[in-house]
């Protein structure tokens, strides 16, 4: 799957995510709660998600489930973070965030942790 999706459907996707296989009609109504959504708005972002391969629909009945994982749009979309604001390298990435808000000793050895694994 080689998408991007919105700030809108990655919010249709949390609610997927949180909640696993759902009516549209149960979306639509979590969508409304989080965010005020009309009932259209969020079937227009579930359409727009199986489109893209984000989601699958299952009938009868409009059944709306993940079809990635969070962990594949959070790879994917940060890896397009790195590689659109500091061409690519996550060394520059991972400076720039410590400079900007520190980095806690437990964040700092889970990174170390990281680093080791990929020796």
């Amino acid at each position: 799957m080689d998408y991007k999706l919105s700030d809108a459907e990655l919010e249709v996707m949390q609610i997927l995510w949180a909640n696993g296989e759902l009516r549209a009609s149960a979306v639509a109504d979590l969508a409304k709660a989080k965010t005020g959504w009309e009932k259209n708005t969020a079937y227009t972002f579930l359409q727009r998600l199986v489109k893209k391969g984000a989601v699958s629909r299952r009938d009868p009945g409009f059944y709306c489930t993940a079809a990635c994982s969070r962990e594949d749009v959070q790879g994917r979309e940060a890896r397009g973070m790195v590689d659109k604001l500091f061409d690519g390298s996550i060394g520059m990435f991972v400076h720039a965030f410590a400079n900007g808000s520190g980095i806690t000793p437990d964040e700092r050895e889970a990174l170390q942790t990281l680093i080791d694994q990929q020796k």
